[in-house]
């Protein structure tokens, strides 16, 4: 099967808050850290994580290597491992079952059992690493259905996992087969049905088209799409690549050196996205549905988490950066529709403190060009 989607800016701004204002909260992510614990002293790779994501949204997480996304991701599902270790926050998830909202930060991995797979399911970038080598595929899913639904026979689970392949545009007559005989991008679509076998409310997916070509990645896309529309599951996305998630996005994180310092709708960050950063990644990848331009890289390399510079992580790769973002650390603030943690955007500055950093950063500029 497969879905011709419209790109998810073509709704706009209003129609996509619109939506979402109608749906329930499904997770609540509260001043979340993530912690690496290494002989050089802790790493704090993820920092004070706010985000809220409703039922049935796709909330798309963008930014380059190192920036903490899938340390986010993995932190979300409870699959980090030591030397990572969540420090502080809350990650309040709502069932759509009508049970008590519950902190998964604060549960035992015995507590947690209950809501993997059938309430949180997680697709990983490769397959290969996820599912089985020497297992056939059907095995793989009726194993995964009757464990947590032991009620159903062998053979209602091998056709509710037919069901499932034939959903992400594979062969039924494939449960026979062991992974290594499909395609990479049929594994993918694979563990993709796979993480679909409980029926859960979230699927947490980290880049899982990266390795694969860009026909291919299409396929997945509209296929998984066309998995949501159907089953109203939520969609946490990570990736670097910043037009993938305008394609199929409601609202979209940016994050870099541990930090969001952007989020808001796809349709406001398709066109008007306030920090030069966001700015920055969408010149940097080429656009799925828009015509071809010139791309340009972003100079110089993400900080090292370390040793991050005084101000604003990003200030020494930034063109618009003034000398405040070299001494001090922007808030990420409330702005309209989203939260911008740039000082060109948030309010933090008056317009008199911010036209006259604007004008030492120019005389700056000409100092340096003389």
């Amino acid at each position: 099967m497969t879905l011709t989607t419209a790109p998810a800016f073509l709704e706009t701004e209003s129609e996509i808050i619109g939506r979402l204002g109608k749906s329930p909260t499904l997770l609540d992510v509260r001043g979340l850290c993530v912690d690496y614990v290494t002989e050089a002293g802790n790493i704090r790779a993820c920092d004070d994580i706010d985000l809220t994501l409703k039922r049935g949204e796709i909330l798309g997480v963008a930014g380059e290597s190192a920036s903490g996304k899938s340390t986010l991701l993995n932190a979300l599902g409870r699959l980090q491992r030591m030397p990572a270790a969540t420090s502080a926050g809350e990650i309040v998830f709502h069932p759509t079952d009508g049970t008590d909202p519950v902190d998964l930060a604060a549960l035992s991995e015995s507590e947690l059992a209950p809501y993997r797979w059938t309430k949180i399911s997680v697709v990983m970038q490769s397959a290969m690493a996820s599912l089985n080598p020497v297992i056939r595929l059907g095995e793989q899913f009726t194993d995964v259905i009757r464990t947590h639904d032991p009620r159903l026979t062998e053979q209602d689970a091998r056709d509710q996992a037919a069901d499932l392949l034939t959903m992400v545009g594979i062969s039924a007559d494939r449960l026979t087969a062991f992974p290594f005989q499909l395609s990479g991008g049929m594994q993918q679509r694979a563990l993709i049905a796979l993480s679909l076998a409980c029926d859960p409310d979230l699927v947490l997916m980290d880049e899982p088209t990266t390795a694969v070509d860009v026909v291919m990645q299409r396929q997945i896309l509209d296929q998984v799409l066309a998995a949501q529309q159907r089953l109203g599951f939520a969609v946490v996305f990570v990736t670097h690549d910043l037009s993938l998630l305008l394609e199929i996005s409601d609202r979209i994180a940016i994050m870099y050196g541990g930090k969001i310092v952007e989020n808001g709708t796809a349709a406001r960050l398709h066109g008007s996205a306030k920090h030069p950063y966001t700015r920055a990644l969408r010149q940097a990848f080429p656009p799925l549905s828009e015509p071809v331009r010139r791309l340009s890289g972003i100079a110089g390399s993400p900080p090292d988490l370390l040793d991050l510079p005084p101000g604003c992580a990003f200030a020494p790769r930034c063109g618009s950066a003034m000398p405040i973002c070299h001494q001090r650390i922007p808030e990420l603030r409330d702005i309209p529709q989203g939260r911008s943690a740039c000082f060109l955007s948030n309010g933090e500055l008056s317009e008199t403190e911010l036209s006259e950093q604007k004008s030492a950063a120019d005389s700056q500029d000409q100092g340096d060009h003389r």
